[in-house]
């Protein structure tokens, strides 16, 4: 998604690389699990998106938030968004096609 609408835009895709450095990265991927592990209660993926269904809870809330802004800054390739309705609340993360493998990775991280 974010490849195509950087070419309608006229914009170079952003590069498939993440910015953060290996120890940053641990402590990153340690949050996603805690975040994973008490503010999340489906988790549904696909090859190019994962969809977090969030506990109801403003705490739940704030964190995708936080978490979805600092993901989109160090990895600027992912499309990051919440979606919010009443009793219904969901962080989507996606990746444009070809990096698949980049989100497979990650939800990995996540159940390690």
């Amino acid at each position: 998604m974010t490849g195509a609408m950087d070419a309608r835009l006229g914009r170079d895709p952003a590069p498939i690389a993440c910015s953060l450095e290996a120890d940053a990265l641990s402590q990153r991927v340690d949050e996603w699990r805690r975040f994973v592990a008490t503010s999340v209660s489906a988790l549904e993926a696909s090859a190019t998106s994962v969809r977090l269904t969030l506990e109801d809870s403003d705490v739940a809330l704030v964190a995708a938030a936080s978490l979805g802004e600092r993901e989109k800054a160090c990895c600027p390739f992912f499309d990051v968004a919440v979606e919010l309705e009443p009793g219904h609340r969901v962080l989507w993360l996606s990746v444009p096609d070809g990096a698949g493998d980049v989100l497979a990775e990650f939800l990995s991280l996540l159940s390690s």
